[in-house]
């Protein structure tokens, strides 16, 4: 198969959501492929020292990202910025003329690559399918969940189903903008936001034992976790830690809250506990107890490896990781994709679930001892490790596309020029295309 044109468009204010088209870019490189990026964002850094041609488009803020994670909904665009989004994409589409983008969190490529008659590939967690098999309990992080759980409490409520059927009202009712722009585009309307975050090929960073679904279509492929480490030496501490006392993981990715590393100094500073934390640059810590050994990033792995309990945030990369090198997890979740991950891992057994709402540091500590004290989770953790052995995310992703590119059918690429000042509509009749000027 001759070389082809890919264009990576992930959302480039996280981390996860660049590395995890990153990883597959490499291999695809590697095949032979040419790999444009675009996005804007502190972590488009890693395309570019990369070496790969990194383009900016308009890309969402990240504070109305979080904003609207926290508050328990799941699509931070209304109608005009989806529009002006799209109209980006579509701009770029006509000036590099690709032959597959692939995507990660930027969900107006769903209706921009429709458009263009594109093919999307998408990077993406089974629980963020229709498909996606686990009924969830609670959701701290919603308003409704929150009135609903003081009117009937979390045990009656969660008798009633009524988690689960909160979260397909705010996915039905996310999916409006959606819905408007596709109806004034002539494409087919989407059922739910989950139907705005798939593509012609779905890549589920994920493992079906931690992430079941059911009647996945034949276009989802479960690939395994893509995890990320920097490309820096390990810190000159961690080879003089001693082995015989117990080690504590720190870590917040890129979404949890800051406040969290000074709570973890005044819970365990001075203690019998040896404290590792990796900040991410999100806060400057100072004059810190001589059990705690801090840096901004470091390789992932091999702080693991020292480590007997990671305290996170219940992001689904930390999450995989801690389970490759099988650690025990305890997760204070500040949103509801982390609330679903971490009671999956309450559920398998391998962590313990703390409300970041209602955060008492004895509630730490309790946790941190319960792990410690008993067998069990140490048990089910490394289950997942011998799992996950097995699986190399990056690779079959590339190997997936690889595949696609060569055996799906040519599809014509139509200029996105025209899309940039007109709207698609569709004759009733003919179900041709036409344009309608001034609309995009």
């Amino acid at each position: 198969m001759s070389a082809k044109k890919i264009l990576v468009m992930p959302d480039g204010n996280w981390l996860a959501h660049v590395s995890r088209p990153f990883e597959i870019a490499k291999s695809l490189r590697e095949m032979g492929h040419e790999v444009i990026f675009a996005g804007e964002g502190e972590y488009m850094k890693l395309p570019r020292k990369a070496g790969f041609l990194t383009l900016p488009i308009k890309t969402i803020d990240p504070d109305r990202v979080l904003e609207c994670a926290r508050r328990g909904r799941t699509n931070p665009y209304d109608y005009n910025l989806l529009k002006e989004c799209v109209k980006e994409d579509l701009k770029l589409f006509d000036k590099i003329t690709p032959d597959l983008v692939l995507g990660d969190l930027r969900s107006s490529l769903s209706t921009s690559c429709k458009v263009s008659k594109l093919p999307l590939v998408i990077t993406i967690n089974a629980a963020w399918t229709n498909y996606y098999s686990v009924k969830i309990r609670s959701i701290e992080h919603s308003k409704i969940g929150q009135v609903e759980r003081k009117i009937l409490g979390r045990r009656l409520s969660a008798r009633l189903g009524l988690p689960e059927r909160i979260k397909k009202l705010i996915i039905n009712i996310d999916s409006f903008p959606y819905r408007k722009l596709r109806k004034e585009m002539g494409l087919a309307p989407c059922r739910n936001i989950c139907d705005v975050m798939e593509g012609d090929l779905n890549l589920l960073s994920d493992i079906p034992e931690y992430a079941p679904t059911n009647n996945l279509p034949p276009n989802f492929h479960y690939i395994g976790p893509i995890i990320w480490e920097p490309e820096v030496e390990p810190p000159s501490w961690l080879d003089n830690l001693s082995p015989e006392r117990p080690t504590l993981y720190f870590t917040m990715g890129s979404t949890g809250y800051p406040r969290f590393f000074q709570k973890a100094i005044e819970i365990f500073g001075n203690t019998e506990y040896q404290c590792l934390m990796t900040t991410a640059g999100m806060v400057d810590l100072k004059n810190t107890p001589r059990n705690f050994f801090i840096t901004n990033y470091a390789p992932g792995n091999k702080i693991m490896e020292k480590s007997d309990v990671v305290i996170c945030h219940g992001g689904n990369g930390t999450l995989y990781q801690a389970m490759s090198q099988g650690v025990s997890i305890i997760g204070i979740p500040t949103m509801w994709d982390q609330e679903f991950n971490m009671q999956r891992v309450v559920d398998l057994g391998i962590g313990i679930q703390l409300n970041e709402l209602k955060f008492e540091p004895s509630h730490l500590v309790n946790s941190v001892e319960k792990i410690l004290a008993g067998k069990s989770y140490q048990e089910n953790v490394q289950r997942f490790k011998r799992i996950l052995a097995n699986y190399k995310g990056p690779r079959k992703g590339a190997e997936l596309i690889n595949s696609y590119l060569a055996g799906s059918p040519k599809k014509s690429f139509q200029k996105a020029g025209a899309f940039t000042q007109g709207i698609v509509e569709k004759r009733p009749r003919t179900q041709q295309w036409r344009l309608s000027k001034d609309k995009l």
